[in-house]
Protein backbone atom coordinates (compact mmCIF):
# COMPACT_ATOMS: atom_id res chain seq x y z
CA UNK A 1 0.00 0.00 0.00
CA UNK A 2 2.97 2.20 0.85
CA UNK A 3 4.75 1.41 -2.10
CA UNK A 4 1.14 2.91 -4.28
CA UNK A 5 1.21 5.89 -2.27
CA UNK A 6 4.47 6.70 -3.05
CA UNK A 7 4.35 5.72 -6.40
CA UNK A 8 0.65 8.14 -7.07
CA UNK A 9 2.65 10.99 -4.90
CA UNK A 10 5.65 10.39 -7.50
CA UNK A 11 3.31 10.77 -10.35
CA UNK A 12 1.32 14.03 -9.06
CA UNK A 13 5.07 15.52 -8.30
CA UNK A 14 6.02 14.96 -11.72
CA UNK A 15 2.98 15.94 -13.35
CA UNK A 16 3.05 19.04 -11.53
CA UNK A 17 6.43 19.82 -12.65
CA UNK A 18 5.66 19.02 -16.35
CA UNK A 19 1.94 20.35 -16.67
CA UNK A 20 1.78 23.58 -14.34
CA UNK A 21 5.75 25.28 -15.30
CA UNK A 22 5.49 27.85 -17.36
CA UNK A 23 6.40 27.60 -20.73
CA UNK A 24 9.85 28.72 -21.91
CA UNK A 25 9.50 32.16 -23.46
CA UNK A 26 12.25 33.13 -26.23
CA UNK A 27 15.20 35.35 -25.00
CA UNK A 28 17.63 37.38 -27.27
CA UNK A 29 20.49 35.08 -27.50
CA UNK A 30 22.22 37.68 -29.07
CA UNK A 31 22.34 35.23 -33.02
CA UNK A 32 22.52 37.19 -35.88
CA UNK A 33 19.37 38.33 -38.11
CA UNK A 34 18.23 40.09 -40.88
CA UNK A 35 18.67 43.85 -40.25
CA UNK A 36 16.22 44.66 -42.84
CA UNK A 37 13.71 42.54 -41.47
CA UNK A 38 14.43 43.97 -37.69
CA UNK A 39 14.02 47.77 -39.53
CA UNK A 40 10.61 46.91 -40.87
CA UNK A 41 9.97 45.34 -37.24
CA UNK A 42 11.01 48.81 -35.79
CA UNK A 43 8.74 50.88 -38.45
CA UNK A 44 5.64 48.30 -37.83
CA UNK A 45 5.98 48.91 -34.17
CA UNK A 46 6.72 53.28 -34.34
CA UNK A 47 3.63 53.29 -36.87
CA UNK A 48 0.93 51.16 -34.68
CA UNK A 49 2.29 53.07 -31.64
CA UNK A 50 1.16 56.16 -33.11
CA UNK A 51 -1.98 55.11 -34.78
CA UNK A 52 -3.75 53.45 -31.61
CA UNK A 53 -4.40 56.98 -29.94
CA UNK A 54 -5.18 58.75 -32.84
CA UNK A 55 -8.08 55.58 -33.44
CA UNK A 56 -9.43 56.38 -30.11
CA UNK A 57 -9.09 60.08 -30.46
CA UNK A 58 -11.43 59.58 -33.54
CA UNK A 59 -14.45 58.36 -31.10
CA UNK A 60 -15.20 61.82 -30.36
CA UNK A 61 -16.61 62.39 -33.53
CA UNK A 62 -20.18 60.89 -32.65
CA UNK A 63 -20.70 60.76 -36.20
CA UNK A 64 -24.16 59.85 -36.37
CA UNK A 65 -24.30 59.64 -40.36
CA UNK A 66 -20.88 57.33 -40.24
CA UNK A 67 -21.14 53.65 -40.57
CA UNK A 68 -19.56 52.55 -37.54
CA UNK A 69 -17.26 49.98 -35.94
CA UNK A 70 -15.60 49.23 -32.05
CA UNK A 71 -11.66 48.94 -31.21
CA UNK A 72 -9.93 48.82 -28.68
CA UNK A 73 -7.45 51.39 -26.80
CA UNK A 74 -4.39 49.40 -26.83
CA UNK A 75 -3.11 46.75 -28.67
CA UNK A 76 -1.24 43.34 -27.93
CA UNK A 77 1.08 40.83 -29.89
CA UNK A 78 2.37 37.30 -28.98
CA UNK A 79 5.45 35.92 -31.20
CA UNK A 80 3.66 31.67 -30.29
CA UNK A 81 3.89 29.44 -32.93
CA UNK A 82 6.60 31.38 -34.77
CA UNK A 83 10.09 30.35 -36.04
CA UNK A 84 12.63 31.02 -33.96
CA UNK A 85 14.81 33.56 -35.71
CA UNK A 86 11.91 35.68 -35.95
CA UNK A 87 10.81 35.14 -32.35
CA UNK A 88 14.18 36.28 -31.42
CA UNK A 89 14.02 39.24 -33.44
CA UNK A 90 10.26 40.56 -31.99
CA UNK A 91 12.07 39.84 -28.96
CA UNK A 92 14.82 42.41 -29.71
CA UNK A 93 12.87 44.97 -31.18
CA UNK A 94 9.58 45.13 -29.70
CA UNK A 95 10.43 42.86 -26.23
CA UNK A 96 7.78 40.74 -27.39
CA UNK A 97 7.74 36.81 -26.78
CA UNK A 98 4.97 34.01 -26.79
CA UNK A 99 3.13 35.58 -23.89
CA UNK A 100 0.04 38.08 -25.25
CA UNK A 101 1.68 41.33 -23.88
CA UNK A 102 0.52 45.03 -24.30
CA UNK A 103 2.80 46.81 -26.93
CA UNK A 104 0.96 50.34 -27.02
CA UNK A 105 -2.14 51.59 -25.36
CA UNK A 106 -3.39 55.19 -26.07
CA UNK A 107 -3.64 56.25 -21.90
CA UNK A 108 -7.07 56.05 -21.32
CA UNK A 109 -6.61 52.68 -19.63
CA UNK A 110 -4.38 51.88 -16.57
CA UNK A 111 -2.64 49.52 -19.13
CA UNK A 112 1.47 49.98 -19.23
CA UNK A 113 3.53 48.76 -22.82
CA UNK A 114 4.81 44.59 -21.48
CA UNK A 115 1.87 43.92 -19.12
CA UNK A 116 0.77 40.35 -19.82
CA UNK A 117 -2.38 39.83 -20.43
CA UNK A 118 -3.01 36.02 -19.07
CA UNK A 119 -6.93 36.03 -18.74
CA UNK A 120 -9.41 37.71 -21.75
CA UNK A 121 -13.01 37.43 -19.75
CA UNK A 122 -11.83 35.15 -17.79
CA UNK A 123 -10.73 33.27 -21.02
CA UNK A 124 -7.25 32.08 -21.16
CA UNK A 125 -5.19 29.21 -23.29
CA UNK A 126 -1.32 28.85 -23.49
CA UNK A 127 -2.13 29.13 -27.33
CA UNK A 128 -2.14 32.52 -26.96
CA UNK A 129 -3.76 33.13 -30.39
CA UNK A 130 -6.80 32.14 -29.72
CA UNK A 131 -7.15 34.46 -26.58
CA UNK A 132 -6.47 36.85 -29.59
CA UNK A 133 -9.41 35.44 -31.29
CA UNK A 134 -11.55 35.69 -28.48
CA UNK A 135 -10.13 39.39 -27.52
CA UNK A 136 -11.77 40.21 -31.21
CA UNK A 137 -15.01 38.86 -30.64
CA UNK A 138 -15.38 40.88 -27.28
CA UNK A 139 -14.13 44.05 -29.12
CA UNK A 140 -17.15 43.38 -31.99
CA UNK A 141 -19.57 43.13 -29.60
CA UNK A 142 -18.70 46.43 -28.40
CA UNK A 143 -19.93 45.38 -24.67
CA UNK A 144 -17.46 46.19 -21.79
CA UNK A 145 -15.51 42.80 -20.74
CA UNK A 146 -12.80 42.36 -17.78
CA UNK A 147 -9.11 42.00 -19.12
CA UNK A 148 -6.77 40.19 -15.98
CA UNK A 149 -2.82 40.56 -16.05
CA UNK A 150 0.05 38.72 -14.62
CA UNK A 151 0.48 40.94 -12.26
CA UNK A 152 -2.92 39.88 -10.67
CA UNK A 153 -4.47 43.26 -11.71
CA UNK A 154 -7.91 42.95 -12.95
CA UNK A 155 -9.40 45.97 -15.68
CA UNK A 156 -12.82 46.69 -17.02
CA UNK A 157 -12.24 47.00 -20.74
CA UNK A 158 -15.04 49.29 -22.90
CA UNK A 159 -14.22 49.19 -26.64
CA UNK A 160 -14.68 53.24 -28.26
CA UNK A 161 -17.18 53.58 -31.07
CA UNK A 162 -15.93 54.99 -33.93
CA UNK A 163 -16.42 55.75 -38.11
CA UNK A 164 -15.66 52.62 -39.90
CA UNK A 165 -11.97 52.34 -41.53
CA UNK A 166 -9.76 49.72 -39.57
CA UNK A 167 -5.86 51.16 -40.41
CA UNK A 168 -3.24 48.83 -40.52
CA UNK A 169 0.28 49.05 -40.69
CA UNK A 170 1.76 47.22 -43.28
CA UNK A 171 3.87 44.16 -41.98
CA UNK A 172 7.64 43.48 -41.75
CA UNK A 173 7.52 40.94 -44.62
CA UNK A 174 5.65 42.82 -47.18
CA UNK A 175 6.38 46.76 -46.06
CA UNK A 176 5.89 48.26 -49.34
CA UNK A 177 1.93 46.90 -49.15
CA UNK A 178 -1.31 49.33 -49.55
CA UNK A 179 -4.52 48.18 -50.13
CA UNK A 180 -7.75 49.52 -50.10
CA UNK A 181 -11.37 47.96 -48.78
CA UNK A 182 -14.20 49.74 -46.92
CA UNK A 183 -13.74 48.10 -43.60
CA UNK A 184 -9.82 48.23 -43.75
CA UNK A 185 -6.71 49.67 -45.84
CA UNK A 186 -2.92 48.65 -44.88
CA UNK A 187 -0.79 51.66 -45.06
CA UNK A 188 2.65 50.89 -46.50
CA UNK A 189 5.53 51.21 -43.66
CA UNK A 190 7.24 54.32 -45.89
CA UNK A 191 4.17 56.20 -44.62
CA UNK A 192 5.56 55.47 -40.69
CA UNK A 193 9.23 55.74 -41.72
CA UNK A 194 9.84 59.28 -40.37
CA UNK A 195 7.65 59.63 -36.65
CA UNK A 196 4.43 61.32 -37.59
CA UNK A 197 2.58 63.93 -35.38
CA UNK A 198 -0.52 63.83 -33.20
CA UNK A 199 -2.42 65.53 -36.33
CA UNK A 200 -0.57 63.80 -39.09
CA UNK A 201 -1.50 60.11 -37.17
CA UNK A 202 -4.86 61.44 -36.79
CA UNK A 203 -5.19 62.35 -40.30
CA UNK A 204 -3.93 58.97 -41.26
CA UNK A 205 -6.76 57.48 -39.08
CA UNK A 206 -9.48 59.89 -40.20
CA UNK A 207 -8.45 59.98 -44.09
CA UNK A 208 -8.78 56.04 -44.16
CA UNK A 209 -12.77 56.16 -42.56
CA UNK A 210 -13.35 58.73 -45.10
CA UNK A 211 -12.43 56.42 -47.62
CA UNK A 212 -14.96 53.97 -46.42
CA UNK A 213 -17.75 56.54 -46.29
CA UNK A 214 -17.55 57.91 -49.29
CA UNK A 215 -15.92 55.30 -51.56
CA UNK A 216 -17.74 52.14 -49.93
CA UNK A 217 -20.94 52.63 -51.94
CA UNK A 218 -18.40 52.03 -55.37
CA UNK A 219 -16.20 49.33 -53.76
CA UNK A 220 -19.39 47.27 -52.47
CA UNK A 221 -20.78 47.46 -56.26
CA UNK A 222 -17.48 46.72 -57.66
CA UNK A 223 -17.75 42.95 -55.21
CA UNK A 224 -21.10 42.85 -56.24
CA UNK A 225 -21.05 43.22 -60.37
CA UNK A 226 -17.18 41.54 -59.92
CA UNK A 227 -18.16 38.48 -57.60
CA UNK A 228 -17.06 37.26 -54.32
CA UNK A 229 -13.31 38.85 -53.40
CA UNK A 230 -10.91 37.11 -51.91
CA UNK A 231 -9.19 38.67 -49.10
CA UNK A 232 -6.24 38.03 -47.39
CA UNK A 233 -6.13 38.87 -43.76
CA UNK A 234 -2.81 40.64 -42.42
CA UNK A 235 -2.13 40.12 -38.64
CA UNK A 236 -1.68 43.45 -37.24
CA UNK A 237 -3.01 44.38 -34.02
CA UNK A 238 -6.03 43.12 -31.59
CA UNK A 239 -6.97 47.04 -31.01
CA UNK A 240 -6.95 47.22 -35.13
CA UNK A 241 -8.45 44.48 -36.88
CA UNK A 242 -8.80 42.39 -39.72
CA UNK A 243 -6.39 43.63 -43.02
CA UNK A 244 -7.43 43.45 -46.35
CA UNK A 245 -4.72 42.68 -49.02
CA UNK A 246 -6.54 42.47 -52.65
CA UNK A 247 -4.79 39.97 -55.03
CA UNK A 248 -3.86 43.20 -56.86
CA UNK A 249 -2.22 44.64 -53.51
CA UNK A 250 1.42 43.46 -53.77
CA UNK A 251 1.43 44.37 -57.69
CA UNK A 252 0.63 47.67 -57.24
CA UNK A 253 3.25 48.28 -54.24
CA UNK A 254 5.42 46.56 -56.44
CA UNK A 255 5.49 48.91 -59.53
CA UNK A 256 5.17 52.61 -57.37
CA UNK A 257 7.75 51.14 -55.46
CA UNK A 258 10.03 50.68 -58.32
CA UNK A 259 9.23 53.91 -59.45
CA UNK A 260 10.18 55.26 -56.38
CA UNK A 261 13.56 53.46 -56.72
CA UNK A 262 14.05 56.71 -59.43
CA UNK A 263 13.16 59.82 -57.18
CA UNK A 264 15.58 61.86 -55.18
CA UNK A 265 14.43 62.62 -51.93
CA UNK A 266 13.23 66.41 -51.98
CA UNK A 267 11.94 66.88 -55.32
CA UNK A 268 8.40 67.90 -55.29
CA UNK A 269 7.62 67.52 -59.01
CA UNK A 270 9.01 64.38 -58.99
CA UNK A 271 6.90 63.10 -56.16
CA UNK A 272 3.58 64.52 -57.28
CA UNK A 273 4.15 62.77 -60.92
CA UNK A 274 5.01 59.46 -58.98
CA UNK A 275 1.96 59.83 -57.00
CA UNK A 276 -0.23 59.89 -59.72
CA UNK A 277 1.81 56.84 -61.04
CA UNK A 278 1.34 55.27 -58.03
CA UNK A 279 -2.76 56.12 -58.21
CA UNK A 280 -2.61 54.79 -61.66
CA UNK A 281 -1.19 51.71 -60.95
CA UNK A 282 -3.79 50.34 -58.39
CA UNK A 283 -6.13 48.03 -60.04
CA UNK A 284 -9.29 45.96 -59.13
CA UNK A 285 -11.19 47.61 -55.81
CA UNK A 286 -8.03 48.95 -55.05
CA UNK A 287 -7.87 51.00 -58.81
CA UNK A 288 -11.85 51.81 -57.40
CA UNK A 289 -10.62 53.06 -54.10
CA UNK A 290 -8.23 55.32 -56.11
CA UNK A 291 -10.80 56.99 -57.78
CA UNK A 292 -11.88 58.44 -54.08
CA UNK A 293 -8.98 59.46 -52.64
CA UNK A 294 -9.86 63.14 -53.15
CA UNK A 295 -12.96 62.44 -51.40
CA UNK A 296 -11.76 61.27 -48.63
CA UNK A 297 -9.07 64.11 -48.34
CA UNK A 298 -11.83 66.30 -47.84
CA UNK A 299 -13.45 64.22 -45.52
CA UNK A 300 -10.47 64.10 -43.38
CA UNK A 301 -10.31 67.84 -43.74
CA UNK A 302 -13.24 68.43 -42.42
CA UNK A 303 -13.59 65.97 -39.49
CA UNK A 304 -9.82 66.78 -38.48
CA UNK A 305 -11.01 70.44 -38.21
CA UNK A 306 -14.33 69.03 -35.58
CA UNK A 307 -11.88 67.52 -33.19
CA UNK A 308 -9.77 71.13 -33.11
CA UNK A 309 -7.07 69.41 -34.38
CA UNK A 310 -4.73 71.08 -37.41
CA UNK A 311 -6.52 70.38 -41.02
CA UNK A 312 -3.06 71.23 -42.77
CA UNK A 313 -1.80 67.93 -41.39
CA UNK A 314 -3.01 66.35 -45.04
CA UNK A 315 -0.68 68.98 -46.64
CA UNK A 316 2.07 68.43 -44.24
CA UNK A 317 2.06 64.68 -44.24
CA UNK A 318 2.48 65.14 -47.99
CA UNK A 319 5.39 67.44 -47.33
CA UNK A 320 7.13 64.06 -45.75
CA UNK A 321 6.17 61.96 -48.30
CA UNK A 322 8.38 64.72 -50.58
CA UNK A 323 11.21 64.90 -48.28
CA UNK A 324 11.90 60.96 -48.16
CA UNK A 325 11.00 61.11 -51.80
CA UNK A 326 8.28 58.14 -50.89
CA UNK A 327 5.54 57.84 -53.71
CA UNK A 328 3.92 54.07 -53.18
CA UNK A 329 0.89 55.33 -50.57
CA UNK A 330 -2.50 57.52 -50.36
CA UNK A 331 -0.42 60.19 -48.93
CA UNK A 332 1.79 61.41 -51.57
CA UNK A 333 -0.76 63.71 -53.76
CA UNK A 334 -0.97 63.64 -57.37
CA UNK A 335 -1.30 67.27 -59.12
CA UNK A 336 -4.92 67.26 -58.53
CA UNK A 337 -5.14 66.29 -55.41
CA UNK A 338 -2.34 68.65 -54.04
CA UNK A 339 -4.19 71.87 -56.19
CA UNK A 340 -7.46 70.72 -53.73
CA UNK A 341 -5.88 70.46 -50.92
CA UNK A 342 -4.37 73.85 -50.99
CA UNK A 343 -8.08 75.19 -52.03
CA UNK A 344 -9.42 73.42 -48.65
CA UNK A 345 -6.72 75.29 -46.65
CA UNK A 346 -7.24 78.40 -48.39
CA UNK A 347 -10.27 78.31 -46.98
CA UNK A 348 -9.22 78.60 -43.60
CA UNK A 349 -9.22 81.79 -41.59
CA UNK A 350 -5.18 81.99 -41.87
CA UNK A 351 -3.56 80.16 -44.67
CA UNK A 352 0.13 79.80 -43.32
CA UNK A 353 3.37 80.02 -45.94
CA UNK A 354 3.70 76.61 -47.23
CA UNK A 355 6.64 74.90 -46.26
CA UNK A 356 9.22 73.77 -48.93
CA UNK A 357 10.39 70.77 -48.94
CA UNK A 358 14.01 70.23 -48.77
CA UNK A 359 16.34 67.15 -49.17
CA UNK A 360 16.39 64.86 -45.89
CA UNK A 361 19.65 62.72 -45.36
CA UNK A 362 18.84 58.55 -44.92
CA UNK A 363 15.85 58.34 -42.25
CA UNK A 364 17.21 55.69 -39.55
CA UNK A 365 14.78 53.15 -38.49
CA UNK A 366 15.99 53.32 -35.07
CA UNK A 367 14.80 57.11 -34.90
CA UNK A 368 11.39 55.59 -34.35
CA UNK A 369 10.05 54.90 -31.35
CA UNK A 370 10.46 50.97 -30.55
CA UNK A 371 6.96 49.97 -29.14
CA UNK A 372 4.52 47.18 -30.61
CA UNK A 373 2.21 46.46 -33.37
CA UNK A 374 0.02 43.62 -32.77
CA UNK A 375 0.90 40.62 -34.17
CA UNK A 376 -1.76 38.12 -34.80
CA UNK A 377 -4.87 39.09 -36.93
CA UNK A 378 -7.33 40.39 -34.36
CA UNK A 379 -10.09 39.15 -36.42
CA UNK A 380 -11.35 38.39 -40.17
CA UNK A 381 -12.59 41.33 -42.14
CA UNK A 382 -16.06 42.64 -40.17
CA UNK A 383 -18.65 41.78 -42.51
CA UNK A 384 -19.81 44.77 -44.51
CA UNK A 385 -23.30 46.57 -44.03
CA UNK A 386 -23.86 46.24 -47.41
CA UNK A 387 -26.94 47.39 -48.96
CA UNK A 388 -26.50 45.38 -52.05
CA UNK A 389 -24.71 42.19 -51.81
CA UNK A 390 -22.23 41.20 -48.98
CA UNK A 391 -18.80 39.88 -49.77
CA UNK A 392 -18.03 37.03 -48.06
CA UNK A 393 -15.28 37.90 -45.54
CA UNK A 394 -15.62 35.70 -43.61
CA UNK A 395 -14.28 32.95 -45.49
CA UNK A 396 -10.75 35.17 -45.54
CA UNK A 397 -7.28 33.44 -45.68
CA UNK A 398 -5.23 34.42 -42.79
CA UNK A 399 -1.56 35.38 -43.12
CA UNK A 400 0.14 36.11 -40.26
CA UNK A 401 2.17 39.28 -40.06
CA UNK A 402 4.67 38.22 -37.17
CA UNK A 403 6.44 35.94 -39.35
CA UNK A 404 8.60 35.84 -42.95
CA UNK A 405 7.31 34.28 -46.27
CA UNK A 406 8.85 30.84 -46.11
CA UNK A 407 12.07 30.44 -49.02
Amino acid sequence: MKSITKAACAAIFLAVLTGCASPKLTVDDGRKLDEKLLVEMKIYGSGATAIRPAIVKTAALHDKNCSIQFELPFEVLTSYGLKDDVKVAWVRTLGVHENLSVIATDGSVNLSVGDVVTEVDSYKNSDTPKMLDKLMELRDSGRPFKLTLASGKELTITPVTVCRGHVLVAPPFAAATQTYHWTAVVHPQEVFRQPLTPDEAAWVVLWTQGLSEEGGARMKTYSYFVGTVKWVGIVASVATGGAALAAGGATAAASAGQFAGGLMAGKAADVVTGAAVNKGSLSGINGVAGGVFDKADKWAFEHIKKLGMNPRAGLTLHEKMVQAGTVGNAFALDEARLAKMKALIAQLPQEPRVIQASPVGTVHADSAVTRAGSLKTASPISPANSAIAPVDERSVETLDVRDVPAE
